[in-house]
């Protein structure tokens, strides 16, 4: 599987940024703008799928969630949800996803109303009744993970901006895997709510091994 580097602000970025981040960008304690509402099903999984034509089955990983609005009006919704391994990959839902990895987890658990990221994309109208269960899929990742990062943003409308200290180059990857590069001088974080799992030592136990969640928290990313 290709290894999508996704940059959100990219290592030079990072560091460029060095006085910020040790600042701590944070949310603030009280929503002050429209907040939608999400649930989470059970941990991040893997799966694995026979795609057509292939011998042996590849291994997908996905997190089904809840996403509802109660801020009393319709809001759009526009999802980037980002997997990040403690070895320093970055992957996106959209990418690398073929639609039987889809078709596959949405009969597994009998979920006819299930969305892609795609369909999960656009309006979502007020209620508990108007509520969308989604699920975001990414291809296997580093072998050598112990540690993953689901950052789940679009659910908020808070935003921080941070301007740098020197222009720097950032990679950024659409929805269709196409990579370009821009210089840029400012960065907007947005509020994110991050989880954080641990995984089994060995990579074959993974597979039978549930992956555990140890952080749940909104950050600004």
């Amino acid at each position: 599987m290709k290894r999508i580097a996704v940059v959100i602000a990219v290592a030079v970025a990072a560091a460029a940024l060095g006085l910020a981040v040790a600042a701590g960008p944070k949310p603030s304690e009280v929503p002050v703008t429209w907040e939608l509402g999400i649930d989470i099903y059970d941990v991040v999984k893997p799966i694995l799928v026979t795609l057509p034509g292939a011998d042996e089955p590849s291994v997908f990983w996905y997190l089904r969630y809840l996403v509802s609005n109660e801020t009393g009006e319709d809001r759009e919704f526009t999802p980037v949800i980002d997997l990040a391994t403690n070895t320093g990959y970055v992957y996106r839902i959209g990418t690398d996803t073929p639609p039987q990895v889809f078709q596959r987890i949405k009969g597994l658990h009998n979920q006819p109303l299930l969305l892609d990221l795609h369909a999960m994309a656009g309006r979502i109208l007020q209620g508990e009744d108007n509520a969308k269960d989604g699920v975001a899929i990414w291809p296997d990742f580093d072998s050598q993970a112990g540690v993953i990062e689901i950052f789940i943003s679009g659910l908020s409308g808070e935003t921080q901006t941070i301007h740098l200290p020197y222009p720097v180059d950032q990679v950024t990857v659409d929805p269709d895997g196409n990579e370009s590069m821009q210089q840029v001088t400012e960065v907007t974080l947005r509020k994110t709510l991050k989880l954080t799992y641990a995984l089994a030592g060995e990579a074959e136990a993974r597979l039978t091994t549930p992956a555990k969640l140890i952080g749940k928290q909104w950050i600004m990313r």
